[in-house]
């Protein structure tokens, strides 16, 4: 309890302002209860931690298993008094590797880590020396709960301008850093030095944030923290435009196939998350997507029938793809209808090809996607 409570206390200490964002040992207390947020680095979420996960819902939570925009796991509806059994379960999982740092293992990564045709650099390695250092770290523990790391194996599956540092592969194993969604000069290998770098930059944002959460709130933090490293951001910036995972089957480089589905509104119920457990390890995304890897290819149409059985799309042109929504009534005070019923009509309606569609259930528009058209009336 002394380890959860000297954690929690490093993770609270942000330049006079309360770090708000849930994790596994400060909760978030909702309208339905208390939130854990889990973090998954990469999205990476083995089959002995989804069942854990899945546990954890079923036996103190609402029975929902919710995947974020930072391919991260949340259980719901948590009495005050389960934290501390939660938070052992997660740890028994490996789900907890540093209690000071439970916040701030905020690390995307494109669920193919390497392995799809337009990759240039494996990743698997790099995300896990990334995290392993920013654990052995006591100072980066005080980073705020926003900060994100991101790591894109050159294949543009995630929003770098969503990262606050962010390595993108550039070809014979290196890996350029970009700040806030700006390309700098600075290039290291994935060898251990484009881990440090990355590292580093979080080091010199600390150091200058004064009330700052992001690196995009700092007066010129991009330049500024380039320049603390020795480089600057590139005039020219290389293109580095999302291309959405597709779903269904994908044929590796290797030969091997890529099966993908997605969860509508990001939400599994227990039971399905029990199941997909059962599959071995899983790649989240921040499109709400689960991925298997290195799956024969005589396998993959059985899996994706087994998938669609569980009520997940794997399938281009459903409804469901690009329509988010936010917790909603029942689940937040100032939710005015049931967005979620709202949004299943919407899913309905929508055809293949529409654009990115956010409900919000009250003006606030909470976790509505960049560039998502926002719908805030039933």
């Amino acid at each position: 309890m002394r380890r959860e409570q000297e954690g929690q206390a490093a993770v609270i200490r942000q330049s006079g302002a309360a770090d708000r964002c849930p994790g596994v040992l400060a909760l978030h207390a909702a309208a339905d209860g208390h939130l854990a947020r889990i973090r998954l680095p990469g999205g990476r979420v083995s089959a002995l931690a989804l069942d854990t996960v899945a546990g954890l819902a079923a036996d103190f939570g609402n029975g929902i298993v919710e995947l974020t925009s930072r391919a991260s796991l949340q259980v719901r509806g948590l009495a005050p008094g389960d934290a501390a059994a939660a938070a052992e379960r997660l740890r028994g999982a490996g789900l907890l590797p540093s209690p000071a740092h439970d916040r701030v293992r905020n690390i995307v990564a494109g669920p193919l880590a390497g392995r799809g045709p337009a990759s240039l650099a494996a990743t698997d390695e790099l995300v896990a020396e990334l995290d392993r250092r920013l654990c052995a770290d006591p100072l980066l523990a005080e980073l705020p709960g926003r900060f994100l790391f991101g790591v894109d194996d050159g294949a543009a599956l995630i929003a770098v301008e969503r990262c606050d540092v962010a390595l993108v592969a550039a070809g014979d194993g290196a890996f350029r850093l970009w700040l806030a969604g700006r390309a700098t000069t600075l290039v290291a290998d994935a060898r251990g030095h484009a881990a440090a770098l990355a590292l580093a930059s979080g080091r010199v944002f600390r150091e200058l944030r004064g009330d700052a959460w992001r690196i995009a709130d700092l007066r010129d933090g991009a330049a500024r923290i380039a320049h603390c490293l020795g480089g600057a951001l590139l005039r020219c910036a290389p293109a580095h435009d999302v291309r959405p995972l597709a779903l269904g089957a994908l044929t590796q480089r290797d030969g091997l196939v890529a099966v993908t589905a997605l969860a509508p509104l990001g939400r599994l119920d227990c039971a399905t998350a029990a199941r997909l457990a059962q599959l071995g390890e899983l790649r989240l995304s921040s499109a709400r997507t689960v991925t298997l890897l290195d799956v024969p290819a005589a396998r993959a149409p059985r899996l994706l029938a087994e998938l669609a059985a569980l009520d997940l799309v794997v399938g281009e042109g459903s409804g469901w793809q690009g329509l988010t929504a936010c917790a909603g009534l029942g689940a937040c005070a100032s939710a005015q209808f049931d967005v979620r019923a709202v949004a299943a009509a919407r899913a309905l309606e929508r055809g293949p090809g529409s654009p990115a569609e956010h409900w919000a259930a009250c003006e606030r528009g909470c976790g509505c996607p960049p560039g998502a058209l926002l719908g805030s009336r039933p």
